[in-house]
């Protein structure tokens, strides 16, 4: 379980304030992009993560499983962002005057 702990704090999850407090409890951590918050939950009875984003659940007992996962998340967010920056240079470059 403590495997999948600091792959998730190394990968930008931040743990759920009381995580430490019950070791027999599911074990949450939670990180924020584009589409919202992105939960990962370390269930003791289970080996694994679920993670659920965007409404979705996932269930990982696999790292490259995760990996991939939490890659493309990371590919899509920043392919909307070269957008959004592109978009905001072109109208800024449409507002000078030559």
């Amino acid at each position: 379980m403590s495997m999948y702990r600091s792959y998730l704090l190394k990968n930008d999850f931040w743990a759920k304030k009381g995580n430490e407090k019950n070791p027999n409890n599911e074990k949450v951590f939670i990180k924020h992009d584009l589409n919202g918050a992105v939960y990962a939950i370390i269930q003791p009875e289970r080996k694994g993560v679920k993670v659920i984003s965007d409404g979705n659940e996932f269930f990982f007992d696999n790292f490259d499983k995760l990996d991939l996962f939490l890659n493309r998340q990371r590919l899509e967010q920043q392919n909307f962002v070269k957008i959004v920056k592109r978009r905001d240079i072109s109208q800024r470059l449409r507002l000078l005057e030559l």
